[in-house]
């Protein structure tokens, strides 16, 4: 005997809807939980990218008893003769315009695995020779991953060139979102109004300067307290507390550019450098601005490498005195984190 259930009732309006509702509160609910992995994903990759710089720069170090220079442009008389690795050939090396320039992310590449780079084309990257000179546009135009964030969306070629007058046309340099500190904030009146004493010109100095290469014994505030690398994303775009700005009109973001140091003034309530003792008390210390100070795409902060080579992530809340502090490689201050 065979028993005929009837018709199978099909879903109502209302029942559908629902489905839809519980789904869509589900993904609701999933998104940001996938969001937060992808994102700690992502700052794991970078903090790795940070480490993998500070571990080439020591060994770099270990091969040449100093660290290299963060940049090489325009030297002073007193400094030309420790850069002759970078004398133009014929010139006399009495000029600073006898100099090439060029930055240091250029200069460790065979020591993160990269050297193949220095020969793109067939043709070597020449340290005699500025970044921009055509032997060496083939190897800046290349993008370096370790060089990249992964938060950043911005593409990492330059296109169209700044500056073409001076850097040429057709051709698209790569971009970097890690850059050298080469110093703290550089004025008196804004470490007296932290209620501290200046320490000179050579005290506010970071781990790596500009046209010198450094012992490690002139960090003498400690290696593990004072920032030698950090996050300046998305350059050249301008980016300020998360908003796009309008973008600058010069050369900057590149990452075989000499002019990528950064100075790490601080910056005042809107972004710009901070320069006003008055405006202290309300300063923003990172992911303030871009153009010349620490800034990341992260939520709540940015990664640093300090001067051993191990990588902290700074957050955003970090007062501008331990900022400050661990900017400079021989203020004579405890660096104490908040």
């Amino acid at each position: 005997m065979r028993f005929h259930s009837g018709p199978r009732r099909a879903f109502t309006l209302i029942e559908l809807l629902v489905v839809i509702a519980i789904i869509a509160i589900l993904i609701g609910l999933l998104l940001p939980a996938v969001q937060k992995v992808r994102e700690a994903a992502a700052r794991l990759k970078c903090s790795n990218n940070l480490k993998q710089l500070g571990l080439a720069l020591h060994n770099y170090e270990g091969t040449r008893g100093a660290l290299p220079p963060s940049s090489v442009q325009t030297p002073t008389a007193a400094a030309m003769s420790g850069l002759r690795d970078f004398q133009k050939v014929g010139t006399t090396g009495t000029l600073n315009t006898d100099y090439a320039k060029h930055c240091f992310l250029a200069i460790i590449l065979p020591y993160i695995e990269q050297g193949n780079v220095l020969q793109q084309n067939g043709t070597v990257y020449d340290l005699r020779q500025d970044w921009f000179a055509p032997n060496n546009q083939a190897a800046a135009a290349t993008r370096i991953p370790t060089f990249e964030c992964p938060s950043v969306s911005y593409e990492h070629k330059m296109n169209p060139i700044l500056e073409p007058a001076t850097y040429g046309s057709g051709w698209s340099p790569a971009t970097s979102d890690y850059m050298a500190v080469n110093r703290g904030n550089n004025r008196t009146a804004i470490w007296t109004a932290m209620g501290l004493t200046y320490p000179g010109d050579d005290g506010i100095k970071s781990v790596l300067g500009s046209n010198v290469f450094t012992p490690l014994l002139t960090v003498t505030d400690g290696l593990s307290n004072t920032i030698m690398l950090a996050e300046a994303g998305a350059r050249p775009q301008s980016w300020k507390f998360g908003v796009r700005q309008t973008d600058p009109t010069f050369m900057n973001g590149a990452w075989a550019h000499s002019g990528n140091d950064i100075a790490v003034d601080g910056s005042n309530p809107a972004g710009g450098t901070l320069s006003a003792a008055a405006d202290v008390p309300a300063a923003c210390s990172v992911n303030c601005a871009n153009q010349g100070e620490i800034y990341a795409f992260h939520t709540g902060g940015a990664n640093v490498t300090l001067g051993d080579g191990s990588v902290r992530f700074l957050r955003k809340s970090i007062s501008l005195v331990v900022l400050q502090k661990m900017c400079a490689r021989a203020d004579g201050y405890p660096v104490e984190l908040d």
